[in-house]
This record gives C-alpha cells, structure tokens and sequence, in this order.
C-alpha cells in the first residue's frame, strides 16, 4: 500500500482502539522528553515510522520483504518469489519476526524501542492484508493503480464501515505467522477477482470492483484492530506504559 493507508488510515484505527493507552505508548516512544516536541509532531513522527519500511521508496515492484505472492497451482498454493535478488523473505515473515521482537523488547524493558518496532511491525502488517501483496500477477502499473485508487476510497469507506469493526479480539491470533498466511490464502479469490477487474480497465471506483475496494479497506482495518489486541496483550500495556514515562 502508499503512504496514506500507511499513515493516515492505520493512525485512525489506533485513534479508534478502544484502549487510548496503546496509542499513547507509541505517541511517547517516537519522541525523547527532553526533545519537547508538540502532540501535533509526536503523531506525525508516530506516521513517519509506520511508514518507515517504504522510506528507500522501494515502489510498487515486487520485493519479498513487502509481498507474501501466493499462486494457485494443482498442488495448493506456491510463494512466487523475485526472479533476482538476494532477499528472499516474505511479508509473513517480516510480520512474524517484528512481532516477536516487539515481545523480546518488553521483555529486556526497552520500551522505547519496542514502541519504535510496534509502529514499524503495522506496515508489514497492512500489506500482508492487501491483494497486490499477496496474488501473483500484479504487473507494476496495476499495483500503483490499486494503491492510489485505495488512498482515496480508504477514509469514507471506513467512515461508512467503522461500525462492523471488532476491536478488542485477544485470542483471535495465536500465531502470527498462520494468521498472516491463513487470511492470504482464505482472500486469494477475492483478490484474484479484483486483479481481473482492473485488468479489464475497471477499479475499486466504479461497478463490480466497488464492493471489492470496500471488502478489502474493511479487512486491512479488522486485521489491524486485531493485531492490535495481540500485541496489547503481550506487552502488557500499562506496565510498559508506565516503564516508558520513567525513562
């Protein structure tokens, strides 16, 4: 996904979790005490960081570290990694390794770097819920098509569709890295029904690819939400909350 799905949308999903003290642990952890920096700049350091792994504008080109490409075959589903390059991780696993990280870091009480990591971990996380990250088959001008049609649907979609929003799952991921792979694999239709439809010249604008758009803005926003619930639990929050105001 572009940096406003990055920043703006996933910065309104953590203003919306119902536990305000979450979005304070990362609001206070991008910014040292005696920086005196305002609210206002505190949030935009929070976005920056979130949108952080696309900080060497790594574009719309297939990288693994920001794809999990599945392909349908007889045999099931096959990664389809890079022709090139030496860097053959998948999203799923940059996912899973922040994720733990994030734990390892409460755990040694840095928590000014397990908020850093928690803020970066929410961009692994979006793109291993949208379709050009997750179906093989996304030519480069398809992706940046997608993406910029989903920065300007994403806020009234949301707004529309807020309510179905279920925050507050704990045990709905126990582990990351199945939860990560399981939704790829349970959207891989949808997504290749939304491929078809802007190979065909349509969009998530107009006809059939509106409900698709709709569908998949409201599961970036469900899968964050309950990413956000697993990572509360496992920090436990108000205990790393307190540790981070002391430092």
């Amino acid at each position: 996904m572009k940096s406003i799905i990055h920043r703006e949308m996933a910065f309104q999903v953590l203003s919306d979790f119902p536990n305000p003290q979450l979005l304070e642990f990362l609001i206070e952890g991008v910014a040292k005490k005696e920086w005196k920096k305002s609210r206002g700049t505190k949030e935009r350091f929070l976005k920056d960081w979130m949108d952080m792994p696309d900080s060497n504008k790594h574009g719309s080109k297939l990288k693994n570290d920001h794809s999990y490409k599945l392909r349908k075959t007889d045999k099931g589903f096959k990664v389809e990694f890079a022709k090139t390059g030496g860097d053959q991780a998948t999203v799923v696993a940059r996912l899973k390794y922040a994720a733990r990280d994030i734990k390892e870091w409460k755990e040694e009480e840095e928590y000014r770097v397990c908020a850093l990591e928690l803020a970066k971990s929410i961009h692994w996380l979006i793109d291993v819920s949208s379709p050009s990250h997750t179906l093989a088959g996304w030519t480069d001008k398809l992706h940046s098509r997608l993406e910029k049609d989903f920065d300007r649907i994403w806020r009234p979609t949301y707004t529309s569709g807020q309510k179905q929003i279920v925050f507050s799952r704990k045990n709905r991921i126990k582990d990351i890295y199945r939860w990560a792979m399981d939704f790829a694999r349970a959207s891989y239709d949808r997504n290749a029904r939304l491929l078809e439809v802007y190979q065909q010249g349509g969009s998530i604008l107009k006809g059939k690819g509106v409900a698709l758009g709709r569908e998949v803005i409201l599961d970036i926003a469900q899968n964050l939400a309950d990413y956000l619930a697993f990572t509360e639990k496992r920090i436990a929050l108000p205990q790393s909350l307190a540790g981070l105001k002391a430092e």
